[in-house]
């Protein structure tokens, strides 16, 4: 259904919030903002109005006589109650379609909400794309951000995984690269959520592919822990760099899909030039990563493309010391591509042989000792360990 916007209502709703906030100093100044006194006035109005009480509490229930009754008695869906909410953002919630069209033929502003949530918001977020639509051809902002979380409708749909919803907020303006207050923009949420979602925002623009929220995670990084194959795929042909650093942790996209254990996602990525050998903030390559996760055929294609099983860590442990404490088929597939298993930390002086006996992995400690591991009673230099 569509719905014949009227903007007469919204013409006086501005100017008694003009007329309303003159003289002060907005929200820095003594008094109090000017929005508290916008929702005053059509607070006050309502209370003198028993015909916008009734538009009121009739849209709240998605009763369409008796809300078109209202109307023609003069009752105005601009009116709040004392909370400051509007037949428009009721009725919407309700997804009731056609009270929302005749409210928007009778002037109701699309952009009035409590807290910067606005009616397309609440549309957005539960995925009435129709709604949505009669919003947007009214005159609703795409753009519009909650006090509370700094999020948009785009943010909303995306979230909740509402594609169709996502697309036409693209279309309508509605930026992908805005942060919320966490600095998470929408393909975030998208990545996380909702495939097709995530296709849209990817594609409508690659720059926010290399965006990263305040901890430190890319759309990639979170795409990957979700193991959403399809998602992945988009956003490496959008551009996402595959060798960017969790700025937290030093995880790359690999790295994740690593401890995830996804072949696909690992394969996809390698095949996107990840670095095999790349790092983290504790020294953890992706080879490491998936020995201590006990993910054996990750671990065998790592090591295929090159990945190097003598690397070690912040405490001096190789891949075969993680993969001690997680099973058999880890430490046979690294035994298989050459690793030691004598191997001695120079930190903490444990060999995989140990770390298997400290996390009572009887079946890998033998196996160890069959591969010719050999535990020193003596430090390289003779003197004796203490």
């Amino acid at each position: 259904m569509g719905a014949a916007c009227s903007t007469e209502g919204r013409d006086e709703a501005e100017a008694a919030q003009a007329a309303a906030g003159k003289g002060r100093e907005g929200r820095e100044g003594r008094g109090p903002p000017r929005e508290a006194h916008t929702v005053r006035h059509w607070h006050e109005k309502m209370m003198m109005s028993a015909a916008s009480q009734a538009v009121f509490e009739a849209a709240q229930r998605g009763d369409s006589h008796k809300v078109h009754t209202a109307l023609k008695a003069h009752g105005d869906p601009n009116c709040v109650n004392f909370a400051g909410y509007n037949a428009l953002m009721l009725s919407v919630a309700g997804g009731y379609i056609e009270v929302v069209a005749m409210l928007l033929q009778a002037s109701a502003d699309p952009n009035r909400g409590i807290s910067g949530v606005a009616p397309l918001m609440i549309a957005a977020a539960s995925g009435q794309l129709e709604v949505s639509r009669m919003l947007i051809n009214c005159g609703a902002a795409a753009t519009g951000a909650c006090e509370a979380m700094g999020r948009t409708a785009l943010h909303r749909a995306a979230e909740r995984g509402h594609a169709e919803i996502v697309r036409l907020l693209v279309q309508a303006g509605a930026s992908v690269d805005i942060g919320d207050f966490e600095e998470n923009t929408a393909l975030m949420f998208a990545a996380l959520e909702a495939l097709l979602a995530c296709s849209t925002l990817s594609v409508s623009i690659a720059r926010s592919v290399s965006l990263a929220n305040n901890a430190g995670e890319s759309a990639l990084s979170l795409c990957v822990k979700s193991a959403h194959e399809a998602c992945l795929e988009t956003m490496l042909r959008a551009g996402a760099p595959v060798n960017t650093a969790n700025r937290a942790t030093g995880n790359t996209a690999l790295a994740e899909a690593a401890k995830v254990g996804s072949e696909a996602l690992c394969r996809r990525i390698i095949q996107y030039q990840a670095n095999v050998n790349c790092s983290n903030s504790r020294q953890e390559t992706p080879l490491m990563l998936a020995s201590k996760a006990g993910h054996d055929q990750v671990v065998r294609m790592l090591l295929v493309a090159g990945a190097n099983a003598a690397a070690e860590d912040i405490n001096g442990h190789t891949a075969l010391m993680h993969a001690s404490s997680s099973g058999v088929s880890v430490v046979s597939a690294l035994l298989d591509f050459g690793s030691n298993p004598s191997e001695v930390s120079k930190v903490d002086s444990n060999t995989p042989a140990t770390l298997a006996a400290l996390h009572g992995r009887k079946e890998v400690y033998g196996l160890l000792v069959r591969a010719g591991a050999f535990v020193p009673s003596t430090d390289k230099d003779g003197s004796q360990k203490i």
